[in-house]
C-alpha cells in the first residue's frame, strides 16, 4: 500500500510546486488537500477537504496520514494582524497536535529565512544554528520565529514523529502571482535609501524538488534550501523596467503604514523592515545530507519569472493595457461595469442595433453537467461538445484569470480558472494574463473547470471580441466557465426570454422538470442567475428566462430538479449551430 500525504494550505504557491511531483510519484496514493479557500482542482489524487487549520476537524482530516506537509500560512498582510498571528500560530499549533493523534510518521514544514530577521549585522551565510531574530513590526517574520520555536520544543516530546524545517528562500518563478510579484508591474517603486540588499531566491522547481526529497529521506532537523547566489534588488527592478527612486527608511515605513491602513497598499511597514536588509542562507547542510542542488541561480530564477510574463514579444500598447487591467480585480470592475449596457436590452429598438445582443453576431448556450443526466443509459453528457470543439480546433489559448471572478470578488469558486479560447483570434488575446496551450492541457482544463463546480458556455460571444479588443472575423470560440454569482451573459436577465433564444437557447432538447419532492425552500432562486424561478404554491416554477444551465438541479437539497435531454442528437445539434457563427479550425502559426 502506498503513502498517503497531507498538504495544509493546498491551494498556496508554495503547494503549487510539490503538487505535480507527487501526482506522478507512484509511491504517493493520495493526496489530502486542506485549505479554506476553494479547491482550485487539476490533481487527481487529491481528496479535498475545505477547513481552516484552527478547526478542530482538522484531526480528523487527517486520519490515515503518512507525511503531512504544513504550508498554510498567511503571507499577504491582512488588516486584522491578531487574526493573521492567530492562524499562523495557532493553526500551526493545531495541525501539530492533529499530527500527534494520528501516529503521522513525518511532518515537513516550510518555514522562511526572514527567521533570521533583517538587521545591519546580518552576516553573508546564515547556517541553521544561527539564533532567530524578530523584527518586532513585522507580523509574518514574528509568526515564523514563533511557529519554529514551538514546533521545536513541541516535537522534541515526540521523537517517534520525523519533523522536518525547509527554510525557503524567497520562492519565485514563472507562476508566480501575488504581492511580491506585483511590485514588478508598477512603472515606480522606492527603497530604502542608502541600502543596498540583494534578495536570495529560489525556484519553483527547485523548491519542489527539495520538499519532494524531504519527504523521500528521514531529514530531522532545520535545513535551508535556496539559490547559491544572490541579486541585487536594484537590479531586479532595473531588469523588469521599474523606475527606482530612494525613500528614507522611516518616511518609506510611514507611507507603507498609512497606505496599508488606507487600503491603498497590499503590505504594511513589516515588509519594508523585512527589506531593508540582506537576509543570506548557506544551503549546504541540506545539498550533503540528501544531494539535491538547486537548478536556478536566483537571476535565472527572476529571468523565468520576466520570461513568463513577457512571454510574446509582439506585446503592443493595447495588449499591454488589457494585461494591466486583467492582473487586478479592482481594475476589471470598471470594464465589466461597462457590461450595464445589457439593461438597454430592455428597449426593443436598441437590442439588435448593440453587437453583443444582435442574434446574427451571437450563439452560445450553457452546457449543463448534472447529476440527473448522468443516470441516463448511453446519454452522452453535453460537456462532450467541447471536448469535440477542442478536437477539431488547432488552437488554443487560456486566460489566467477569469476577469468576472476577479471583478466580482467572488466567494464560491476561485479566479484561476479562466476562459478558453479557440480559433485564429485566440492569439489575440491578450498577452501577459493569457497562454497558448496544447489539445492535451485545453482537454485537462475543461476538466478541471467541471470538477470544481462551474458550467461551461460555449459558443460565439460577440462581447468578447469588445472586452479584449480583438477583431470580429467570426474566428473566435469561447468556452467560458460560469458561476451563478459572477457569470456577466447573466446581464442578459433584463432581455426577455422569446429574444434570449435567438443570441443564448437552451441546448436543443432539453427540458426541466421539478418532482413533488421540491418544498418551496428557494435554494434554486438563489442560485439563479436570470431570475428565471419562482416559487408559486409552496413549490418552484421556471419561467421563459430560463437558460438551461441546470444549476438550479445541482443545487436543490432535496434533489427534486431533473434535468433531461430528449434528443438522441444534442452534441450534433449544438455543434452544427455553432458551427454557423464561427470558424475555429483554422491553423495559426
Amino acid at each position: 500500500m502506498g503513502t498517503t500525504v497531507a498538504i495544509t494550505g493546498v491551494n498556496s504557491y508554495f503547494a503549487s510546486t510539490i503538487l505535480p511531483l507527487l501526482e506522478t510519484d507512484p509511491d504517493v496514493d493520495k493526496v489530502i488537500g486542506i485549505d479554506v479557500s476553494p479547491w482550485k482542482g487539476g490533481y487527481g489524487k487529491v481528496e479535498f477537504h475545505r477547513a481552516d487549520i484552527r478547526d478542530p476537524q482538522i484531526a480528523d482530516i487527517l486520519a490515515g496520514a503518512d507525511v503531512v506537509y504544513h504550508l498554510a500560512f498567511i503571507v499577504g498582510q491582512i488588516q486584522d494582524t491578531q487574526k493573521a498571528l492567530d492562524i499562523n500560530i495557532n493553526g500551526s499549533r493545531n495541525v501539530f497536535e492533529s499530527c500527534v493523534k494520528n501516529n503521522v510518521s513525518k511532518v515537513i514544514y516550510t518555514s522562511s529565512s526572514t527567521v533570521y530577521g533583517a538587521h545591519a549585522d546580518n552576516p553573508i551565510g546564515f547556517r541553521e544554528d544561527a539564533p532567530l531574530r524578530v523584527n518586532e513590526d513585522s507580523y509574518y517574520n514574528e509568526s515564523k520565529v514563533k511557529v519554529e520555536t514551538f514546533a521545536r520544543d513541541f516535537f522534541r516530546n515526540h521523537p517517534d514523529i520525523t519533523f522536518t524545517v525547509i527554510r525557503s528562500a524567497l520562492l519565485f518563478g514563472p507562476h508566480i502571482d501575488n504581492m511580491f510579484s506585483k511590485l514588478y508591474d508598477l512603472p515606480v517603486s522606492s527603497l530604502p535609501m542608502g541600502r543596498t540588499t540583494h534578495n536570495q531566491y529560489i525556484h519553483e522547481e527547485d523548491l519542489g524538488s527539495a520538499l519532494h526529497m524531504a519527504m523521500a529521506c528521514d531529514l530531522p532537523g532545520i535545513y535551508n534550501v535556496g539559490a547559491d547566489d544572490g541579486m541585487a534588488t536594484r537590479h531586479a527592478f532595473a531588469m523588469a523596467g521599474v523606475r527606482i527612486i530612494p525613500v528614507p527608511t522611516s518616511l518609506l515605513k510611514l507611507v507603507a503604514a498609512v497606505g496599508f491602513k488606507l487600503r491603498l497598499f497590499s503590505a504594511g511597514r513589516g515588509w519594508v523592515s523585512l527589506g531593508e536588509y540582506t537576509i543570506f542562507m548557506n544551503c549546504d547542510k541540506f545539498k550533503q545530507a540528501t544531494g539535491w542542488k538547486p537548478r536556478y541561480t536566483s537571476r535565472q530564477t527572476f529571468e523565468s519569472f520576466l520570461a513568463a510574463r513577457e512571454r510574446d514579444a509582439k506585446d503592443n500598447p493595447i495588449q499591454a493595457t488589457l494585461s494591466w487591467i486583467f492582473k487586478s480585480g479592482p481594475r476589471t470592475r470598471p470594464t465589466m461595469a461597462v457590461l450595464n449596457v445589457f439593461r438597454l436590452g430592455k428597449v426593443p429598438g436598441l437590442r439588435r442595433a448593440i453587437p453583443w445582443m444582435n442574434p446574427k453576431k451571437n450563439s452560445m448556450s450553457y452546457l449543463p453537467v448534472n447529476r440527473s443526466l448522468g443516470q441516463v443509459v448511453d446519454q452522452v453528457l453535453p460537456a462532450q461538445v467541447v471536448h469535440d470543439f477542442i478536437d477539431a480546433a488547432d488552437t488554443y489559448v487560456i486566460m489566467d484569470k477569469c476577469g468576472c471572478r476577479l471583478a466580482r470578488k467572488c466567494q464560491h469558486h476561485t479566479p484561476d480558472i479562466g476562459c478558453l479560447f479557440m480559433g485564429e483570434t485566440a492569439l489575440k488575446m491578450p498577452h501577459g494574463v493569457s497562454r497558448r496551450v496544447t489539445r492535451e492541457q485545453a482537454h485537462a482544463h475543461v476538466d478541471r473547470a467541471i470538477s470544481v463546480g462551474l458550467i461551461p458556455m460555449t459558443g460565439k460571444v460577440r462581447v468578447d471580441n469588445f472586452i479584449f479588443l480583438t477583431p470580429d472575423r467570426s474566428k473566435l470560440l469561447s468556452v467560458c466557465f460560469c458561476c451563478h454569482c459572477c457569470c456577466m451573459m447573466t446581464s442578459l436577465k433584463h432581455i426577455p426570454g422569446d429574444y434570449l433564444d435567438g443570441i443564448m437557447p437552451r441546448i436543443e432538447g432539453l427540458e426541466i422538470s421539478v418532482t413533488d419532492a421540491c418544498v418551496g425552500c428557494g435554494t434554486c432562486v438563489e442560485f439563479c442567475g436570470f431570475g428565471a424561478i419562482t416559487i408559486e404554491n409552496g413549490k418552484a416554477v421556471h419561467n421563459d428566462q430560463c437558460r438551461g444551465c441546470g444549476r438550479c438541479e445541482t443545487r436543490c437539497p432535496n434533489h427534486a430538479v431533473r434535468i433531461t435531454i430528449n434528443n438522441p442528437n444534442v452534441t450534433e445539434d449544438v455543434k452544427k449551430r455553432i458551427e454557423q457563427y464561427v470558424d475555429f479550425k483554422g491553423t495559426a502559426a
